[in-house]
């Protein structure tokens, strides 16, 4: 075949593989027979022939192929689709659907999400409320705490926080007490004048009650010691006894819990009859001896309280003490007239430990 026969149908299958079929367009068939394309009316008609006007839709031009000196093949004409105008119909209000949250990818897959953790402030208001708070119950613990101590002080004792002295009254349960515990008579003074370890036992010894000493033996007790006492049970004499343990206890009662005076003989002086129990470690027992000395003196003595003054945690009581000469007119120089201070402090058990006594001239 020539070259232009070959052209031709070269473009006619391209322009058939190029234009595909559109849905719903129809394309009417190609009429058999050649068509003039240099002659329009002819064409044209040709045109309205194949495919009638669509009412409302305007056809699409015809494309004529380009003159040639070969046969002209005829294309078929490409048809617009035909679309119908549909009536305006209004649109049905829908009721308003509730808003859903779209679901995360996790939850639409059944997966358990845990809430994103909070950011945690260094300092919020609630935390200064609570320290406040607490700055408060300190302060008023505090305070309540040193009002007790102090009212405890104050109620437990006549002790005040004044540097002045205060004076007591002498006929006082504490002051006649405390008199009672230091208050000796001429006998007394006349066997022991010192204020020693002797004198302090002895003071002790006589704060022992009477139903702490018990009915004893003699056993292992020494005449020699203690002369001029002796044990020897009797019809007439049966000794009693009391433990180391009571009177350790009354030492620290009225001498202070520090205090270290040795457990000896109780006896004032070398011969007299005062006192009479001798201490024996073996039976851990102070036992009573017998003495048959007379004990009866010349010597007279007026002793009085005058004064009781108390300052912060001590007592202080006044004596005034006369002598009286006997029928010989002879005073002993150990026994001296005048003023005597005893001295008492109370300790951390509020007990009044005697701690001194001492003596002033007057007259």
């Amino acid at each position: 075949m020539n070259n232009g026969v070959t052209n031709n149908n070269t473009t006619q299958n391209e322009t058939q593989n190029t234009l595909a079929p559109m849905a719903g367009v129809k394309i009417a068939p190609a009429e058999e027979g050649p068509v003039n394309a240099s002659n329009k009316e002819s064409a044209a008609s040709a045109v309205n022939k194949q495919s009638p006007m669509v009412s409302g839709v305007t056809p699409a031009p015809v494309v004529s192929a380009p003159p040639v000196n070969t046969p002209v093949v005829n294309t078929p004409p490409v048809v617009a689709p035909s679309v119908q105008p549909q009536p305006a119909v209004a649109p049905t209000p829908e009721p308003p659907k509730p808003v859903i949250p779209a679901a995360t990818p996790a939850v639409a897959a059944g997966l358990e999400v845990s809430a994103p953790p909070k950011k945690k402030t260094s300092f919020t208001p609630i935390l200064l409320l609570i320290i406040i708070g607490l700055i408060g119950y300190i302060v008023v613990t505090t305070k309540t705490y040193t009002s007790r101590i102090d009212n405890l002080s104050y109620n437990c004792t006549p002790v005040t926080s004044s540097k002045e002295d205060k004076e007591l009254d002498l006929k006082s349960t504490l002051v006649t007490d405390l008199y009672s515990k230091v208050a000796t008579n001429i006998r007394e003074d006349l066997a022991q004048p010192e204020f020693n370890d002797n004198m302090k036992l002895y003071l002790a010894y006589r704060q022992i009650p009477d139903h702490a000493k018990y009915d004893s033996n003699c056993n292992l007790f020494s005449n020699t010691a203690m002369e001029p006492y002796t044990c020897e049970v009797s019809t007439r004499f049966k000794p009693r006894a009391f433990d180391e343990d009571t009177l350790r206890l009354e030492i620290k009662k009225l001498f202070g819990e520090n205090t270290n005076i040795p457990l000896a003989n109780i006896r004032l002086g070398s011969n007299s009859c005062i006192g009479g129990f001798q201490y024996i470690p073996s039976r851990g027992q102070f036992v009573e001896g017998l003495c048959e000395q007379k004990t009866a003196t010349s010597y007279k003595v007026n002793k009085k309280l005058i004064k009781a003054t108390s300052n912060r945690n001590t007592i202080i009581l006044t004596e005034e003490v006369k002598y009286i000469i006997d029928d010989s007119g002879q005073i002993p120089e150990s026994l001296k007239s005048g003023l005597y201070y005893y001295t008492f402090r109370l300790d951390m058990n509020y007990n009044y430990i005697f701690i001194s006594k001492t003596f002033k001239e007057k007259y």
